[in-house]
């Protein structure tokens, strides 16, 4: 990754009554010091570890109301040097201030807002994230315990960030949040400062992407190869999820076409994600897959008074499905096949320890 530009400004607000300010504390700070690459790789890794994303757009039907459309649109238009950023953390700085001044988030609080304009493979991106102190524990000239205040880089309280590459392109869903449930959902502040209205959850594009698989593969004569696709959807998600990485319409509509028969290519290959994209699904165009989504698809774990068994989907099927764990309904019985050797040998030095 490639660290352009990095911003630190503060927004105060003391209590829920009175309003928030934006401090003179802060500014650009220098990319090429190590702590401040230490710095933003500790925010993007604590932004990438989040599943529970809302992804969404700008409302371009009313970007009167929100004043950071036109100021991200004039800086994408320009040259990114340090004035220009500049000119856009401190519009950037205004509007949340005015956002979090708005009656249905005084429960909002304030703290160290971090600005970072980077690259990231074939991306840029523009991440903002609200911070706040914690306390923590260091040594006096005396050795004697002391309360110290140090930034949480961890706990990110609310942070949005922009794929700029997505956005110039067009697509939707460029946008992407995460939110605190401190006090209640209060990432509304957050998403209205930078006019974004029109959001979908992770969780809810995960599920619906799945649901649009069984349904595109029913209308294009591909009801035979329907487990196996969503098998292999679900697959690229938990990959995704587990290399930190946002899952993209256009990759899987390249997983698509390939199960698309011959005879309906012309008319169903490139399809896929304008289906999946459109209602009533809605999936966002990038998304960051929802892990207990995923599970609930790939994963099922049976369970009895005095045992349980926990497998993937893809190894379970019927009686004589040739699948490792198979289903004997009329005999009331789960069949384990192809059982390794390290189990045969566990379970056999279990039995010999009961005798």
């Amino acid at each position: 990754m490639e660290l352009k530009h990095l911003a630190i400004r503060e927004l105060v607000k003391e209590s829920e009554e009175s309003p928030a300010r934006i401090t003179d504390r802060g500014g650009i700070i220098p990319t090429a010091s190590p702590i401040a690459t230490q710095l933003f790789e500790t925010l993007n890794s604590a932004f990438s570890r989040r599943s529970s994303l809302t992804h969404g757009s700008f409302n371009t039907d009313d970007e009167t109301s929100y004043p950071f459309i036109s100021a991200f649109e004039e800086f994408v238009s320009q040259t990114w040097d340090e004035t220009v950023f500049s000119t856009l953390v401190d519009k950037s700085m205004s509007q949340l201030a005015a956002a979090i001044n708005n009656p249905s988030a005084h429960n909002a609080n304030g703290g160290y807002v971090l600005f970072s304009l980077y690259a990231s493979d074939r991306y840029e991106y523009l991440l903002i994230a609200l911070v706040r102190d914690k306390a923590s524990i260091g040594f006096d000239n005396d050795l004697h315990p002391t309360e110290v205040m140090e930034v949480n880089l961890d706990q990110l309280h609310q942070a949005a960030r922009i794929n700029i590459s997505t956005f110039r392109k067009k697509q939707d869903s460029y946008l992407s949040f995460i939110g605190s449930k401190e006090k209640g959902e209060i990432t509304h502040f957050f998403s209205t400062a930078f006019g974004c209205t029109d959001v979908t959850p992770s969780r809810k594009s995960t599920g619906e992407l799945i649901r649009a698989t069984r349904d595109f593969c029913n209308q294009n004569n591909m009801s035979d190869r329907k487990e196996e696709v969503v098998d292999d959807v679900v697959s690229y998600l938990s990959r995704q999820r587990s290399e930190k990485e946002s899952a993209n319409l256009n990759e899987i509509e390249n997983l698509f076409d390939a199960y698309i028969p011959p005879e309906q290519a012309e008319t169903a290959a490139g399809t896929f994600g304008k289906f999946a994209n459109k209602g009533p699904y809605n999936v966002s165009q990038e998304f960051q897959p929802h892990t207990s989504t995923i599970n609930r698809f790939a994963k099922l774990k049976v369970k009895a008074d005095n045992w349980s068994v926990d497998f993937t989907k893809r190894n379970f099927g019927e009686l004589n499905s040739g699948k490792d764990i198979e289903f004997d309904e009329d005999n009331s019985r789960i069949i384990i096949n192809r059982l390794p050797s390290k189990v045969i040998n566990q379970l056999r030095e279990a039995l010999e320890q009961e005798e």
